[in-house]
Formats: C-alpha cells, sequence, structure tokens
C-alpha cells in the first residue's frame, strides 16, 4: 500500500460517546474517590518521610498500626528494589548490545504493493483501490475473507 496521506490541519478524529446522566454522575463520583484517596495515599507518604504527625496522617498510622519510621523504612526498601532492577535492566541492554551489536543491520520492509494484496486474496482486488482512492469509507459487512476453511 502507499504511504498514507497527511491530513488537512481542520481535519480530526473525534470519537463521541453519548453518556446518559447517571452514568456520567456514578463516572464522576468514582472518579472523585479515587482523587481523594490518592491525594491521602500521597500525605500519607509524605507526612511519613517529613516526619509530620498531623491529625489525619496520624489516625492513618494508628489505623495501619505504623510509625514514620517504619514507612520511611518501607519507603527506602522499595526504592532499593527500584535501583536493583533499574541497575539489572541497563546491565542486560548493555551486555545485549555487546553480544549482538547495534540495531544498525536491520532495513524496515519495503511497502506492500497492490499485486502483493492481490496475491494474499483476502480482499477482492476492487475494494483495494477502493480503500486507496477514497477519504471515508463504511462497509456493511467486513470486506476480508476468513481465514478458516
Amino acid at each position: 500500500m502507499e504511504k498514507p496521506r497527511p491530513r488537512d490541519k481542520q481535519e480530526q478524529v473525534i470519537i463521541l460517546e453519548k453518556q446518559s446522566l447517571p452514568r456520567f454522575i456514578v463516572s464522576l463520583l468514582f472518579t472523585l474517590l479515587i482523587w481523594i484517596y490518592s491525594l491521602f495515599v500521597v500525605w500519607f507518604f509524605a507526612s511519613a518521610l517529613f516526619d509530620t504527625n498531623d491529625r489525619y496522617s496520624g489516625i492513618l498510622k494508628i489505623a495501619f498500626k505504623t510509625s514514620n519510621a517504619e514507612v520511611r523504612t518501607f519507603m527506602l526498601i522499595g526504592v532499593c528494589i527500584f535501583l536493583f532492577f533499574l541497575l539489572y535492566f541497563l546491565f542486560w541492554r548493555t551486555y545485549n548490545k555487546k553480544r549482538f551489536g547495534s540495531k544498525t543491520r536491520r532495513k524496515s520492509p519495503m511497502p506492500a504493493t497492490v499485486d502483493d494484496l492481490e496475491k494474499l486474496e483476502l480482499i477482492p482486488a476492487e475494494t483495494i483501490k477502493k480503500l486507496q482512492t477514497s477519504n471515508y469509507i463504511e462497509f456493511e459487512k467486513n470486506p476480508v475473507r476468513d481465514l478458516e476453511k
């Protein structure tokens, strides 16, 4: 196939979904609930990191039966695990580059031609031509032939 044509600056693909009012309200409430939960989690870890004990983070620490030092230790372990995996993957990347070389020897495949597509016998030739010449096509049924025989 040929390379795709550049779109006009005014042409945009927009997918619109009309939600009913109850569904929108439920979606909004769940979104707000997740944002509030996220803020509490961030505040919990930030208060432990900076060793502040206010009313709300204190309640959470009492509920979880932890102290600021335990939360900081947990965060330190998490950062150490992250750094371990980061170093491991950097080492693995370097090892693969030294063993297999860079990707410069690879080349991109040649573009498919109309003849190549016709040889596959998955789409009729007139549909291929229609796809290449039209800006907008709407099919009643899928024009691609099933591979099951």
